[in-house]
């Protein structure tokens, strides 16, 4: 705990309380207070570490209201980490209050146990097909994610009758003289909610000739590291390393921007274990978002339209602030005769999934995604892409609710769809 609170301390106190944070914050955006953009949110956290005391209410909303975006970071002139201050600040607050049961049943048994977690999603996915389930009511007994859970279920349209996980996937591995050998990492939404997805990257490789590996994984330990859970983050990430480094191939390729960043960041997690900081280094540096993995490796991918669409694209927080991958999906689209492609104002402004945000923080959610379907429909766009299977469900929710005639789609789907061969 006295490395988080150093950590808080010394981040804290470069904060300079310019105000460079205000214009890129969605939630300073839709609700104008200082505690809901990054110099308010810094200062509480600064003042609890220099008190000592329990966040009291007020702070502990300001921290929790914290989408983790990273816009205020990219738009800092010292560069004030104040995503990470607030990872912090809620890690530590675990560790004085102790963690609500139900967040720690996921994150210590159900994510670490893939088979249970299953069967518990092939109950939801049952219920929410035939209309009974009770999930949401389930689940507000516990209190995580607050009493606007009723309209949780309403997110999600419906969920697959097959995982992806239920699909033999050998084959994809099965090419002779590859130009390439890669893994595949299986992001849970990916898995749980857009098998088609991932099928669809593992045949878009295969068509440019590179052999791809699924293999067994855990959950990358992003969820578990944004509500400040360090010890289930670190063994997810350990196992996952040790999953992935028996194989020999040549890059790790997830279509997921949430997984591709946090898998990035491994390292920070094991910064006082030198020898899992190795391979944990090792195993990152091999790992790519799948638009920069096509863009920058897979030399020579120009994809065929055979249709003529109007397409915007919607930049995952991740990949964009965390990561920096903005120009390649959007240089892929460029090249593609017959598209026309329309930049999305504000795109990369948070469309208020975040994770579970949207249940535990619904009601500014529905406000910043109001904002970003009101940028939608100014483009006029017959087609609304993505590289994150969270923004893909907010996307495809505010899509709904808002009446307008946009089909969601990731980013993969498109290329695949318009490529050369199948079709």
């Amino acid at each position: 705990m006295e490395k988080l609170r150093q950590f808080v301390d010394d981040e804290t106190s470069r904060c300079i309380r310019c105000g460079y944070c205000l214009p890129t914050c969605p939630t300073y955006a839709v609700t104008g207070l200082e505690s809901a953009v990054a110099r308010g949110r810094n200062y509480y956290a600064r003042q609890d570490e220099l008190t000592g005391l329990r966040m009291n209410k007020r702070v502990k909303e300001a921290i929790k209201a914290c989408l983790l975006c990273g816009a205020c970071v990219d738009n800092c002139a010292p560069k004030v980490q104040t995503d990470k201050i607030m990872v912090a600040v809620r890690s530590e607050n675990i560790q004085k209050n102790g963690q609500p049961p139900l967040q720690r049943f996921v994150f210590r048994e159900l994510l670490m146990q893939p088979e249970r977690m299953t069967r518990l999603m092939k109950l939801i996915s049952f219920g929410k097909r035939t209309g009974i389930s009770g999930l949401a009511k389930a689940l507000s007994v516990f209190g995580w994610f607050g009493k606007n859970v009723a309209g949780a279920e309403s997110l999600v349209q419906t969920f697959p009758k097959k995982f992806m996980r239920e699909y033999d996937a050998r084959s994809f591995g099965q090419i002779e003289n590859p130009a390439m050998t890669v893994a595949y990492f299986m992001g849970c939404g990916i898995n749980y909610a857009f098998p088609n997805v991932g099928l669809t990257t593992l045949k878009l490789l295969n068509r440019l000739n590179i052999a791809v590996h699924v293999i067994d994984h855990l959950c990358c330990g992003l969820p578990a590291f944004g509500y400040g859970d360090m010890e289930a983050a670190r063994t997810m990430a350990r196992s996952n390393i040790d999953a992935f480094s028996a194989l020999k191939v040549d890059a790790v390729i997830t279509e997921c921007g949430s997984c591709a960043s946090f898998l990035h960041d491994y390292p920070k997690l094991f910064e006082s274990d030198q020898e899992m900081l190795k391979r944990a280094e090792a195993f990152s540096a091999k790992v790519y978002n799948l638009t920069h993995f096509l863009y920058h490796k897979a030399h020579g991918y120009i994809p065929e339209p055979s249709e003529k669409l109007v397409v915007t694209y919607h930049d995952p927080c991740h990949l964009s602030h965390h990561l920096h991958v903005t120009e390649e999906p959007r240089e892929l689209l460029k090249q593609m005769n017959g598209i026309e492609y329309r930049e999305l104002p504000e795109a990369n402004w948070c469309c208020g999934g975040a994770g579970t945000y949207n249940i535990t923080n619904r009601e500014l959610s529905s406000k910043i995604l109001s904002r970003k379907m009101d940028n939608v429909k100014k483009t006029g766009a017959d087609v609304l892409l993505t590289a994150c299977p969270g923004c893909m469900i907010q996307l495809a929710y505010g899509v709904r609710t808002h009446g307008l005639p946009v089909k969601v789609m990731h980013i993969n789907e498109l290329l695949y769809d318009f490529g050369s061969d199948e079709n």
